[in-house]
């Protein structure tokens, strides 16, 4: 597939503040401030690699979460037969701990909306 030569420039000024803002929004997406702003114009999708980020994070520890609860159901149709306790307090253990790993996620996403 040949690539199209990119041979005409667009000029806009902007204030300082702008640029800087132009600048972290563009490293946010992992695009360089010319991909970026050629996105923006026309009209393309963006999306933050941040949200992406947030995004796999939360599916890692709902799929912890999901497996945790999951073995938690077991012992209790098992009525706690064949299970030490110490097993039943590692899972619940397990699973605070994960509780534990999404609130940053929660709060990162929460943050970018």
């Amino acid at each position: 597939m040949k690539k199209n030569k990119r041979e005409i420039t667009l000029k806009s000024y902007v204030t300082k503040k702008e640029y800087r803002q132009i600048k972290l929004l563009a490293k946010q997406t992992g695009f360089s401030v010319s991909e970026y702003i050629r996105r923006i114009l026309t009209g393309q999708r963006i999306e933050s690699r941040l949200d992406q980020e947030a995004f796999l994070s939360a599916l890692k520890v709902n799929a912890d979460l999901g497996r945790l609860g999951g073995l938690f159901k077991y012992y209790l149709t098992q009525g706690f037969k064949n299970v030490p306790p110490s097993e039943i307090r590692k899972v619940l253990h397990d699973i605070e701990d994960r509780q534990r790993q999404l609130r940053p996620v929660i709060s990162k996403i929460r943050d970018m909306v």
